[in-house]
C-alpha cells in the first residue's frame, strides 16, 4: 500500500493474499477515506488468483458501507488486471456495491498512472498530475 503521491493511493496485491492482509488494505483505505479529500486509487491484482469469493464479498460489503464517501471523494479507480476475467470480476464487484464513479480496467501500472493523471487533470488538482506523470516518466498531455 503506497500514499506517497497523494491524493493517488496505489495498492498491489500479490498472490499470496491473505485475510489479514485484505483487512489492513480496508482499514487502510478507510482512514484515507476519512479524510474527506478527492482522490483516485490504482489496485493492481494481476497477481491475485480469480477465486478469491470470500475477499470479493467483504470489499462489496465495504463499498455498500462506505457508498456515501466514495461517492463524494472518490475521483475514481484504476484497476490493474491481466485476463478477461478480472475485469469481468472488477465491472461485476462495481455492480454489485452499486459504485458509480468512475473506472478503468488496465493492464499495466503505467496505463493506470496516466488515467489517473488524467482524472486529477480534468479537475483541476494538476499538481497531482504533475506529479504522477513525472513518477512513473509519463509524457504531458
Amino acid at each position: 500500500m503506497e500514499d506517497a503521491l497523494w491524493p493517488l493511493l496505489t495498492v498491489r496485491f500479490g498472490a499470496g493474499l491473505s485475510g489479514e492482509t485484505f483487512d489492513a488494505y480496508l482499514d487502510w483505505r478507510t482512514e484515507w477515506l476519512q479524510r474527506c479529500e478527492p482522490h483516485v486509487s490504482i489496485i493492481d491484482a494481476r497477481a491475485v488468483p480469480i477465486r478469491v469469493a470470500p475477499y470479493r464479498q467483504r470489499y462489496i460489503d465495504w463499498l455498500r458501507e462506505h457508498e456515501c464517501a466514495l461517492r463524494e471523494w472518490m475521483i475514481g479507480s484504476a484497476y490493474v488486471l491481466n485476463s478477461p476475467e478480472g475485469h469481468m470480476l472488477a465491472s461485476l464487484i462495481r455492480h454489485g456495491a452499486s459504485l458509480h464513479t468512475p473506472f478503468v480496467v488496465t493492464p499495466t501500472l503505467p496505463d493506470a498512472a496516466r488515467w489517473a493523471a488524467e482524472q486529477f487533470q480534468e479537475r483541476g488538482l494538476g499538481e497531482a498530475a504533475r506529479r504522477v506523470r513525472a513518477h512513473y516518466a509519463l509524457p504531458t498531455s
